[in-house]
């Protein structure tokens, strides 16, 4: 900041002499102190502009059908978990970055309706299930439903319906805008490198997740990252053709049980349980705590200290307590 000026006092004794002009002093040149700029999401520096951008979700398929999907390599979080039939669904949070194309958009669900609570942030879909739908009315949660907002949409005639619906997150924040939202997320992840630099910790080069007899993913390291496949097939994002690879890889365990109908899950996602968070080459059992569906999910090592992720993305998976882990 410029340094004010400061005047000399003048003495009693020097009333009426004569005043003597001193040279004036340079003012200090002004120091500027740049502000530095934290994603909440990715814990990583970021410019000013990229700070602002408005972050959101976007619910995204993931049947066989609907491989390669665009955009999840730009996705600060993607959290994966199962849908109906033992495929499982993505719900993506983007802010950091800016892709053109998004999707294939699916169905809202209860529990990814939790996760957005968690974040306080709007999350685009197509249609819901009534559990779903029920639960977005009566609690006023921010919605983007293609079925009411179809000019934020558009469908791509290289792949049938309906895993053929797309968006982008230039169109999802400017339906934000126009829907007036009380935007107000609150991001409270916790970031550390030093402590993924530990050597101590245990190895980490290979993770791989049996969720059922339908579905399996691996992370493989290489080069700092986590490259993801599923089954046995290499995970890339459709529009650059890069595999799909993330800084950190949570295993949430929890319990994921059908419901009456025979079809539709429930998957708990408040109470504690255990799990692994994974990064560098490492790997740290954890356990995991969330009060309520608005609270935040506190990740923590056997000692009870918050347990940080490394700054970058992070593909959270949320498995039920009958999956195979094995990681090496």
């Amino acid at each position: 900041t410029p340094c004010e000026h400061s005047f000399p006092t003048r003495r009693s004794s020097d009333l009426g002499k004569k005043s003597v002009s001193t040279p004036q002093t340079k003012p200090k040149s002004v120091i500027k102190i740049s502000q530095k700029y934290i994603s909440p999401y990715t814990g990583e520096v970021v410019t000013k502009k990229v700070f602002d951008n408005t972050a959101v979700l976007a619910i995204i398929e993931n049947s066989v059908d609907a491989r390669p999907q665009s955009g999840l390599n730009d996705a600060d979080i993607v959290y994966e978990t199962m849908a109906e039939g033992g495929i499982p669904r993505f719900i993506a949070l983007f802010q950091k970055e800016n892709p053109k194309k998004v999707g294939p958009i699916r169905s809202a669900r209860a529990y990814f309706l939790d996760i957005s609570k968690e974040y306080n942030l709007p999350f685009a879909h197509c249609g819901g299930s009534e559990e779903a739908l029920l639960k977005i009315n009566k609690e006023k949660l921010m919605s983007m439903n293609e079925m009411n907002n179809s000019s934020t949409y558009w469908r791509d005639s290289i792949r049938k319906a309906p895993h053929n619906l797309y968006t982008s997150t230039d169109k999802l924040r400017e339906l934000i805008k126009s829907k007036h939202f009380v935007y107000s997320p609150t991001a409270k992840l916790n970031f550390n490198k030093l402590y993924w630099d530990n050597t101590r910790l245990t190895k980490a080069s290979d993770v791989f997740l049996k969720l059922n007899r339908y579905y399996d993913t691996r992370y493989t390291y290489k080069n700092g990252f986590y490259l993801k496949s599923m089954d046995g097939k290499s995970s890339t994002d459709k529009e650059n053709k890069l595999p799909l690879s993330v800084k950190n890889v949570v295993v949430q365990i929890t319990t994921i049980k059908t419901q009456a109908d025979g079809s539709h899950l429930d998957i708990k996602l408040t109470g504690n349980g255990s799990g692994y968070v994974i990064s560098n080459g490492k790997y740290v059992k954890m356990f995991w705590s969330k009060k309520t569906t608005t609270s935040k999910t506190i990740l923590t090592d056997n000692k009870g200290n918050n347990l940080p992720l490394n700054p970058g993305k992070t593909w959270w998976n949320i498995i039920d307590k009958n999956a195979v882990i094995n990681i090496k």
